[in-house]
């Protein structure tokens, strides 16, 4: 029965489910036609930064004000300090690695080890469309420019300040990168961490890439990092569930920050593809 409906699953979730090491806080549960898994979590804290929303009481303004993303005219945007960031590592990072590393670097969550799974749909596209305009031009780019063009570059740059070796994980998976970066925490706490930070970043696409962009709204208008804490618990469930249709779109993760934000709302539906929702179990939401 398993091997009939794996496909329903990405291909990172099937390694769990013949996995040795699936702890109790997964539950298989086994219906006549398929196989379901559904993953509880808890939510330990959360930071977030944009140039618009920095605090939590406007976080919370922005969930219950409908907007699609905060946005600041491109004139009044000032990249956030990173103080604690040392000068020979922060030189390297650009607008969005930015955000990400003072989102990463608050003092409200201190870093403690976790592992850490850094998700952007696009990347610093702008670093990339640099490096490729190099290469027209001089036939070489730069080599340090080259090395932070990756996708796990900024989070190899948190953990040369942290001096930490914990696991590093970077993911892009298109519309459904917000499901992806769930995915592989629940895979990492079922895997045996007692906590996983799960970051997500995006920036405004250059001119020459926004074509690319097919969602309904634009998803990110703005510079935009978060930062989750998840741990093993009941708080919230992620599974597949049958009645989700091509009419939902996927969640971006500013719809998951919303989601978080406001108890009031029991699902979100982060993918139609395999039917994949977030569900609150009881009134649970991050403050």
């Amino acid at each position: 029965m398993v091997d009939q409906e794996c496909h329903r699953v990405t291909p990172a979730l099937r390694r769990v489910i013949f996995s040795r090491k699936v702890k109790t806080h997964i539950i298989r549960a086994l219906t006549f036609s398929s196989v379901v898994f559904m993953f509880a979590m808890n939510l330990q804290g959360w930071t977030a930064w944009t140039p618009a929303v920095e605090t939590p009481a406007a976080w919370a303004d922005w969930a219950r004000s409908g907007a699609v993303a905060p946005s600041v005219a491109a004139e009044e945007v000032c990249p956030p300090p990173i103080k604690e960031i040392p000068p020979l590592l922060r030189r390297r990072a650009e607008s969005m690695g930015r955000a990400l590393l003072h989102v990463l670097s608050r003092s409200e969550l201190p870093y403690a080890g976790q592992p850490l799974i850094l998700c952007s749909r696009w990347g610093e596209l702008p670093r990339s469309l640099a490096l490729q305009r190099e290469l027209a031009r001089d036939g070489q780019v730069s080599p340090q420019q080259f090395s932070m063009s990756v996708h796990n570059a900024i989070g190899g740059l948190f953990m040369m300040a942290q001096k930490a070796d914990a696991p590093l994980t970077a993911l892009a998976a298109a519309e459904e990168t917000a499901l992806a970066g769930l995915q592989e925490a629940a895979i990492q706490l079922a895997d045996g961490a007692a906590s996983v930070w799960l970051c997500f970043s995006e920036e405004p696409l250059p001119e020459e890439y926004r074509h690319l962009d097919t969602s309904p709204q634009p998803q990110h208008t703005d510079y935009f990092a978060l930062l989750l804490e998840l741990t093993a618990g009941e708080a919230f469930c992620l599974q597949p569930e049958t009645g989700v249709t091509a009419e939902h779109a996927p969640a971006s993760p500013l719809r998951l920050l919303r989601f978080l934000l406001l108890p009031e709302v029991e699902t979100l539906c982060l993918s139609p593809r395999g039917g994949w929702i977030l569900r609150r179990q009881n009134a649970a939401c991050i403050t």
